[in-house]
């Protein structure tokens, strides 16, 4: 009994695999995240630069930071921009892969922003760095990009 049409038909399991990998659709940002709130704005920022749904990234900025960067600038600081003080951490990489502090922040006399805090850390760092929100239109929070703050709290220079 020959087992060359069973040899035939396994030769094509590998191209059915990578044909079915290829089609893997990253669910749309807008599906899973809202951005009404504070907190689940950055969620939703982080996600959709993590998906690489830059437009909606994009969207998550205020009317202030985009005036200041356009789509293709703030695309290419988010792929191809090393923060120096991090090792060269790519700026993708710092924003998606920090943790997020739950705590919403209020500033000191009140007003609408909001400052949410992302903590980065390895063997050798500890930082915090916080992103300021405010309400936009349509009640909609927008990252003011361009206003951050930072501690680095391991005391290096």
């Amino acid at each position: 009994m020959s087992h060359e049409p069973l040899r035939h038909r396994m030769m094509w399991i590998p191209l059915i695999l990578v044909s079915l990998a290829g089609c893997k659709h990253i669910p749309d940002v807008d599906r899973h995240f809202q951005r009404s709130a504070a907190l689940e704005t950055v969620r939703y920022f982080r996600y959709a630069i993590d998906a690489s749904q830059y437009d909606a990234a994009y969207r998550c900025l205020s009317e202030t930071t985009r005036e200041q960067i356009s789509a293709l600038a703030f695309q290419a600081l988010i792929r191809f921009v090393d923060v120096p003080q991090l090792d060269d951490l790519g700026l993708r990489d710092l924003l998606v892969d920090s943790s997020i502090d739950d705590g919403v922040e209020v500033p000191p006399g009140g007003g609408q922003d909001r400052w949410i805090t992302l903590i980065w850390s390895s063997d050798e760092q500890y930082i915090e760095y916080s992103l300021r929100l405010q309400p936009g239109l349509n009640q909609l929070w927008e990252i003011e990009l361009l206003a951050t703050r930072g501690v680095d709290l391991t005391g290096t220079p």
